[in-house]
Parts: structure tokens; C-alpha cells; sequence
């Protein structure tokens, strides 16, 4: 028996969604909104603050396997100190798989730090996507 989205095929691009990364103690969500190019734009969040954020996120053709890289950049330090002002980079690559949870898009997975070439990537949490397409609509629609 072929599963729902073998059927109709899970569609879950140019939505918003509730992005919930859980890493060590620490949890934050992201709004992050999935563009047909496989480009992801990024709203607000409850986490660290980054200077630029940029990704991508893929389906396997034929299945409900996801994946999405994520790399956000950071600004620290201090001007006039021994440290300076400098940037850091943190990329994250999300594996999981889509689901229908009601009507919306639930996508689930392991978070793995991004190493570098030729060293393998390490798992470091888990992560959460709620479709918040609707929701975000009819908020919206209040405001107007």
C-alpha cells in the first residue's frame, strides 16, 4: 500500500512554517517560508540574532524525504578590544520526513552540525516543521 503523499504527493512549497530546532538544552523557532526555487526566506525568532541567514531545502522525488541547509551568519566582539568586531558562520543540515498532520505539513528530523570537507557531518538535535500557512493568513487578514 503506497503511503498518502506516494498517492497525491506532499506539497510543501511557497508555505510558511514554524521551524523548531532543538540543540543541546537550548530551543528556538524560526519562521521560514519554503520558495518553489528551493530557496528559503526568513522571518522572525525567538533565538540567537543573526546578521544574514541563507538556504535551501530539497525533496527526494518519489518520497517524503526532506532536506534543508541552513547557514546563518554571525556578528560578535567588540570594537577597541584585543578581540575586535569579527564574524562567525554556523551551518546546519536538517534530515527528516514529511507527514499530514490534519491539513497542514509536518516535517520531522535530525540536525546535523556541517563539517568540513571530507570529515562527516555530526548529529547535534532534532528539529520541527508545522505548516503555519493558514494561521499566518488569517492573522494577517485581522491586521487588514
Amino acid at each position: 500500500m503506497k503511503s498518502r503523499s506516494a498517492l497525491f504527493g506532499i506539497r510543501c512549497e511557497d508555505k510558511y512554517y514554524q521551524l523548531e530546532e532543538m540543540e543541546d538544552k537550548e530551543t528556538c523557532t524560526t519562521e521560514v517560508f519554503l520558495k518553489a526555487d528551493r530557496t528559503i526566506g526568513f522571518g522572525e525568532s525567538d533565538g540567537p540574532l543573526w546578521a544574514t541567514a541563507v538556504g535551501v531545502w530539497n525533496v527526494e522525488p518519489g518520497t517524503d524525504n526532506y532536506s534543508m541547509s541552513i547557514t546563518r551568519v554571525y556578528a560578535s566582539g567588540q570594537p577597541n578590544t584585543d578581540m575586535g568586531e569579527f564574524d562567525f558562520e554556523v551551518s546546519r543540515i536538517f534530515a527528516g520526513e514529511m507527514t499530514m498532520v490534519g491539513e497542514s505539513v509536518g516535517i520531522t528530523g535530525v540536525t546535523y552540525a556541517k563539517q568540513a570537507m571530507g570529515e562527516e557531518n555530526q548529529e547535534v538535535g532534532y528539529y520541527n516543521m508545522i505548516d503555519g500557512t493558514d494561521e499566518r493568513n488569517k492573522i494577517n487578514a485581522l491586521k487588514d
